[in-house]
């Protein structure tokens, strides 16, 4: 019986000798031609921000946009009522976080990202003074504005011909 145990014990150390050999082969060729991030790519990151006035209390419905170090626009949302803001599932890297609101000043952060972390952003918006607030336009709203058209201009005379005069008379008839 001791010579079958021998040849046992050699068969397993055969065996055992090529499953070294074929493991390390593949654990050095994976790490030569950096194969393992391609089949395990980065855990994602997240960010946490939550937007407050100077007083601390939190700012609602405000437009927060996400976007990639070279300023191209990635994510817009506004904050919940309690001026919370999550964007998840993002890779590792710098971002820049622009939060604005009417009667704020705009605010911005640089933010990096690391893998599986979840990173916590608090951001305090100043108040803008109320005269700058009347004179400032709201962001998203369009304004109105006049055209002036010249005298011998071809819309202003195309619509004089087509009976478009008349409107123009209607504001001047209630006077």
């Amino acid at each position: 019986m001791a010579a079958e145990e021998t040849k046992h014990d050699l068969w397993l150390k055969r065996i055992n000798t090529w499953i070294a050999i074929l493991g390390g082969s593949v654990a050095s060729v994976a790490g030569t031609y950096n194969f393992l991030p391609s089949f395990f790519p980065p855990a994602p990151g997240h960010i946490a921000a939550v937007v407050r006035e100077q007083g601390g209390t939190p700012v609602p419905r405000a437009h927060v946009e996400l976007l990639s170090p070279d300023n191209v626009l990635l994510a817009a949302s506004e904050t919940d009522r309690n001026g919370r803001f999550i964007k998840k599932d993002l890779e590792a890297g710098s971002y820049i976080v622009k939060v604005s609101r009417a009667a704020f000043e705009p605010q911005t952060a640089k933010v990096s990202i690391a893998s599986k972390k979840t990173t916590d952003l608090d951001l305090v918006l100043r108040s803008r003074p109320r005269a700058q607030i009347a004179n400032s336009p709201q962001p998203n709203s369009p304004q109105p504005r006049a055209i002036a058209q010249p005298e011998g201009s071809a819309i202003r005379s195309a619509l004089e011909e087509t009976g478009a005069a008349w409107i123009k008379n209607l504001s001047n008839a209630g006077r």
